[in-house]
This record gives C-alpha cells, sequence and structure tokens, in this order.
C-alpha cells in the first residue's frame, strides 16, 4: 500500500533512503520485470537486455540520496530504463531497428495467409513476432511511447515525463507512431497475400 501520498514505489524508496535496505528488495522484485519487458520491447531481442536491466537497478540504488518522490515512481524509473536503452541504440552501430526491407526478405518465415486467411488465423505467437518487428522499426521515441501506453498503461502525463515532451506532444507522437505501425502491418500483410 501507498505510504501517505506516495504511490507504493516511492513509499519504499523513501524507506530506502532511510536506511532500509530491504526496501530495495521490495522494488527490484515488484518492477524487474516491467523494466525487462519495456527494454525488451525498445530494444527486440537484444544480447545486453539483462544488463541494461541490472544497470537501471544499479542506478536506482546509486541515486539513492538524491531521489526527490515527485509523481509516480515508475514514471521515474522508466525514464532511468529510457536513457539506457537510447545510449545502448546510439552507441551499438550494430544494432539498428529492423527496417521494412528487411521484414520483407524474412516473408518465408511468417504464417501463410495468401490460403483463406480466415480459416487460418494467426496465432498469438506468430502475431507478437510480427509486431515486435514491426514495432522494432519505428523510431526510438514512437516506440518506447507505445510500450509504454499499452504494456506499462501510463498515461500521457506520465510518457511525457519520461520522453521529457509535453502531454500534448506524447498525443501526437501516440498518433503517429499508430498510424506507422498500422501502414507497416497492412503492408506486411499485404505482403502475405500476394
Amino acid at each position: 500500500m501507498a505510504r501517505g501520498n506516495l504511490d507504493v514505489g516511492a513509499a519504499w524508496m523513501v524507506q530506502f533512503q532511510n536506511g532500509d535496505d530491504a526496501a530495495f528488495d521490495k522494488i527490484v522484485i515488484e518492477y524487474q520485470g516491467s523494466v525487462f519487458g519495456m527494454l525488451r520491447k525498445t530494444l527486440g531481442s537484444h544480447s545486453m537486455i539483462e544488463d541494461l536491466a541490472q544497470e537501471v537497478f544499479l542506478r536506482v540504488w546509486r541515486a539513492r540520496d538524491r531521489y526527490q518522490p515527485r509523481g509516480l515512481f515508475t514514471t521515474w524509473l522508466f525514464r532511468i530504463a529510457f536513457n539506457l536503452a537510447l545510449n545502448q541504440i546510439r552507441d551499438d552501430s550494430r544494432k539498428k531497428a529492423q527496417s521494412v526491407q528487411d521484414l520483407e526478405s524474412k516473408q518465408g518465415e511468417l504464417p501463410d495467409l495468401a490460403d483463406n486467411s480466415v480459416t487460418q488465423p494467426l496465432d498469438e505467437q506468430e502475431w507478437s513476432k510480427i509486431l515486435d518487428e514491426a514495432l522494432a522499426d519505428l523510431p526510438e521515441n514512437q516506440r518506447v511511447a507505445l510500450v509504454l501506453q499499452h504494456y506499462e498503461g501510463l498515461d500521457l502525463a506520465a510518457i511525457g515525463e519520461v520522453l521529457d515532451i509535453s502531454p500534448k506532444a506524447v498525443k501526437s507522437l501516440l498518433h503517429r507512431s499508430r498510424e506507422k505501425l498500422k501502414a507497416m502491418l497492412v503492408h506486411l500483410r499485404g505482403r502475405e497475400d500476394d
């Protein structure tokens, strides 16, 4: 439960600031899955995800004395994860978002939708793979905005805090990212129907 008007993560962080190391363990246990998921959706199947997730919590540990409980704890936590993900993308010249052309070259790996796609719907795993590949082709800020809204349930204001933009800019960013994602998915589906 939240302490006072702090959310549970912020309350644990304040307890950690006050010397309760067990509160840090609670933070890790509660949020490691969300951090890992956010990094995975942002970076794809990058080999450094586990290391980056650990680095997020190492930075939380190091920020113990500087932490100020303003807003949701998850917003602050995801901002750390987002910055680390961006740094990884910028530093790793071999790791760029997969282009639509790369997806087209992998056409044989995708399910055959040409033979009566109504009776052969994509199963959840196939759809997840196609969606992850399309997400990987979005610019980082669009990808992260979608991940934070749809997978982490953050509102426009919280996403804006993570991305350091206004809620209005987040709304516009989400609209553009949905439109681009929709076009990519239609394109992928159209290629399969050929």
